[in-house]
C-alpha cells in the first residue's frame, strides 16, 4: 500500500533531507502550526536498533523473526507537542538519541526486511490519520510517500549542517563534519531506499536561514501546493 491520495482524504506533506539539515525540528514546528500530526520516520529506526542493541540482534533474519512475532512493540506520538517513544512499554524518547544509537542506525536501516517492516507501519499511520499530517525521513518521498501531496527536501552546506548539531551536541565542529560525511554516503549509497532528492519535491535550502524563517518558508510551500 502506498498510501495515495485516492485512499485517504487528508493533506499529506512528504519531508526528506540529509541529517543536520534540521528537517526534524522544522517539520514539527510546521506541523503545530498547521495543525496537522507530526510522524518522525526517523525515531522509529532509531527505536528498533536500541531493541537490537539491547538484545544484541545483529543478523537480519533473526531481528525480522522476532518483529512478526510481535517481541517489538513500537508506540510512537504522532502529536507535534509530544515527542514520546516506547519500545515494549519501556519509554526510550531520551537514549534513542545517543551516540551508542546513533552510531549503529545505518546499519540496521540497510537490512530490507526491517525497512519493509517499518515502511509498512509508516503507510499505516498515514492512512489512518484523522487529519492532515508532516512525515519526515530519507525516503519518504521516494518510497514511503511517493503520491503525497506536497514533498519538501531539506538541505543545508555541509558546514553549515555540521554548526549547527555541534553546538546541539556540544562537541567538535570537525569530528561532527567528518561523522556526518559518513553518515550521508552510507544513507546516499545504500542499496535500499536510498536518500535522494525526490521527484516533484521542492527543495528547501536553510543555509542562510534562522529557525523561524526555515518554518515560515516550509509553511508557504505548503500553502502554494
Amino acid at each position: 500500500m502506498s498510501a495515495s491520495n485516492s485512499t485517504r482524504p487528508h493533506v499529506v506533506i512528504a519531508v526528506d533531507g540529509p541529517s543536520g539539515s534540521g528537517k526534524s525540528s522544522i517539520s514539527k514546528a510546521a506541523a503545530e502550526k498547521l495543525n496537522y500530526k507530526y510522524l518522525d520516520t526517523g525515531a522509529m529506526y532509531r527505536a528498533l536498533t536500541w531493541f537490537c542493541l539491547q538484545e544484541e540482534l545483529f543478523d537480519e533474519n533473526e531481528i525480522f523473526e522476532n518483529l512478526i512475532n510481535h517481541n517489538f512493540i513500537l508506540n510512537i506520538s504522532v502529536d507535534p507537542r509530544i515527542d514520546q517513544v516506547s519500545v515494549n512499554e519501556s519509554d526510550i524518547t531520551a537514549v534513542i538519541r545517543l551516540d551508542e544509537v546513533t552510531n549503529k542506525v545505518s546499519f540496521y536501516a540497510a537490512m530490507p526486511k526491517l525497512r519493509s517492516y517499518l515502511v509498512q507501519r509508516q503507510q499505516d499511520l498515514v492512512i489512518n490519520s484523522a487529519q492532515g499530517i508532516v512525515v519526515e525521513g530519507r525516503d519518504i518521498g521516494s518510497v514511503v510517500l511517493p503520491h503525497a501531496d506536497s514533498k519538501i527536501y531539506i538541505t543545508a552546506s555541509d558546514e553549515i549542517r555540521a554548526k549547527r548539531r555541534a553546538l546541539q551536541s556540544n562537541t567538535d565542529e570537525n569530528e561532527v563534519l567528518e561523522s556526518q560525511k559518513i553518515r550521508d554516503n552510507l544513507d546516499s549509497n545504500r542499496k535500499i531506499s536510498p536518500l535522494v532528492i525526490p521527484d516533484g519535491a521542492i527543495i528547501l535550502d536553510n543555509s542562510t536561514l534562522n529557525f523561524e524563517e526555515s518554518v515560515a518558508a516550509f509553511i508557504q510551500i505548503v500553502r502554494g501546493a
